[in-house]
């Protein structure tokens, strides 16, 4: 047991941007893609990685002396910094559970699917950095991967329900048979609905 786990303590600790280039090769090759369009795919995906964190460091780095000077010059007091979902999505995938998301949030959707617990598969794996953010506080707060996963399990569960259940009034809306909204920013706000 303790060989398998520092095998996966290795393969989860190379960070999302060597672990993103082999996930999405391997699905790539899954889904029927040759494989040098497969591996192109996801060397594209390790480089966007590379270039969302150099951003990042850039950000924080030079975003520091002007959020100072605008506490000398104007009196504000900051408290809290607003990056957005670029930067949320890129810190979610750069963590260990980020790492595995993607086996996990497919793994939730087939089997779902397989017990006819929804409709929906969702295919917006960019979007499944939500699940990824979920499970990382949670790993973040406890120190336990596998509550972290499961923390990321049940937020895409919730969000493949919330899909199912108001794919009714998109379909009604948008005028699209077939369709729901899954992800974790519309099912935050899609139970109002």
């Amino acid at each position: 047991m303790d060989a398998i786990k520092a095998v996966f303590d290795f393969i989860t600790g190379m960070g999302a941007s060597v672990m993103m280039p082999i996930i999405i090769t391997i699905l790539g090759l899954l889904l029927g893609a040759k494989f040098g369009k497969a591996l192109r795919a996801g060397i594209t995906v390790g480089i966007g990685f590379i270039g969302i964190n150099l951003v990042i460091g850039l950000l924080f780095r030079n975003f520091g002396p002007a959020a100072e000077a605008m506490v000398k010059n104007w009196g504000v007091t900051l408290t809290a910094i607003d990056v957005g979902w670029a930067v949320g999505a890129a810190i979610a995938f750069g963590t260990r559970i980020g790492s595995v998301i993607f086996i996990v949030g497919l793994a939730v959707n087939v089997i779902m699917l397989a017990l006819k617990w929804t409709k929906t598969v969702d295919v917006d794996l960019w979007n499944y950095w939500h699940w990824a953010y979920t499970g990382s506080l949670i790993y973040t707060a406890t120190g336990n991967f596998l509550l972290g996963v499961i923390g990321s399990a049940l937020h895409a569960i919730y969000c493949l329900k919330v899909g199912d259940l108001t794919a009714p009034t998109i379909q009604k809306y948008f005028g699209w048979p077939d369709i729901s909204i899954p992800q974790g920013w519309a099912a935050t706000s899609m139970i109002l609905i």
